[in-house]
């Protein structure tokens, strides 16, 4: 997020301290609840191209953001953040990691709307946050808080119900859940903003995408595949590029006014539309335990957020002191 795959917090560019005036905290609000209301209705757009397979899909997506994207970035003077980014080797390879781990995050997003799956990526988006704590402490040795902690345990037990609803571990949920935390630790061992390494991967992944395209368009000798020369979907294809590139430019100018927690409250805007896509519109199979599941889930959300809350208060008042 991912969709998304990682976290909003984290795709856009570094949020800056907001200016504090109620008009600009209004303004980010709208601009964060529309960028996660977007991203938590992609899956009725990529279930419009159900019938597309999802590699060529994810291909589209990677060559038309990046052809969106990479203007609006040198437009707003990073191209030489960029070169200086790519003058390092250490960074090119991290990138190149980070790509990959963004590029299986999309792909696996894209094939669980095709497979009719969309509740495991919700489950898996609700428990990333919560996943993001646990790889910090375990990797970064950051201390999770007591309310944190018991969070962590009832998403635990949800995911557990999930599990006994549908006959095994929901390795997709864990995959989704467990994509963000280890793009951030690897983001955190690389000193570069956000937008700049987002545009990066956007480039590696270019070449790679507009090859597997033409093969995937071509391979079959004679006959061209049905997405190839449908005009329909093609323009679904292209317009995944711009659904993705746009909530990200939404977030990036909403992190610079809101506040962190706004915005982490919001950000569960996302794996709630995904459900209620999956749940409400697609009537994907649910049982009891699976409503369970996501009952715990909601609680453990209830308490991380109002934890992330009381410690984003307690810093402010100690930034006074």
């Amino acid at each position: 997020m991912s969709t998304v795959s990682r976290s909003a917090v984290e795709s856009a560019e570094e949020p800056s301290r907001p200016n504090g005036t109620p008009s600009e905290e209004a303004r980010g609000i709208a601009l964060a609840f529309a960028a996660f209301l977007i991203w938590g209705l992609f899956p009725i757009y990529f279930d419009l191209l159900r019938d597309v397979p999802p590699l060529v899909t994810l291909a589209f997506r990677a060559v038309f953001t990046s052809v969106l994207l990479l203007p609006l970035v040198l437009w707003r003077g990073k191209g030489p953040a960029i070169l200086a980014t790519l003058r390092r080797p250490k960074y090119v390879v991290g990138l190149s990691i980070t790509m990959a781990a963004t590029a299986a995050s999309w792909g696996l997003f894209i094939w669980l709307i095709s497979v009719e799956r969309t509740l495991y990526a919700s489950l898996g988006n609700y428990v990333s946050p919560l996943a993001n704590v646990v790889f910090g402490a375990i990797f970064l040795r950051e201390r999770a808080r007591f309310l944190s902690g018991v969070a962590i345990f009832l998403a635990f037990v949800g995911v557990a119900a999930f599990a006994l609803g549908v006959g095994r571990l929901p390795w997709e949920s864990v995959v989704v859940a467990a994509v963000f935390p280890i793009y951030s630790i690897l983001r955190k061992a690389m000193d570069v903003d956000s937008t700049t390494a987002l545009t990066i991967e956007t480039l590696f992944s270019f070449p790679i995408a507009a090859a597997y395209i033409v093969y995937a368009g071509y391979s079959g000798g004679g006959s061209r595949p049905a997405w190839a020369t449908d005009p329909y979907s093609l323009s679904l294809l292209v317009g995944a590029g711009a659904l993705t590139a746009i909530p990200l430019l939404l977030f990036g100018s909403a992190a610079r006014r809101a506040k962190l927690s706004t915005l982490g409250l919001l950000q569960y805007l996302t794996p709630t539309g995904q459900f209620l896509c999956g749940a409400l519109l697609f009537r994907e199979p649910t049982t009891a335990y699976q409503w369970v599941s996501f009952a715990f889930v909601w609680v453990a959300l209830a308490l991380f957020s109002v934890d992330l809350c009381r410690a984003e208060k307690t810093n402010a008042e100690n930034a006074r002191l």
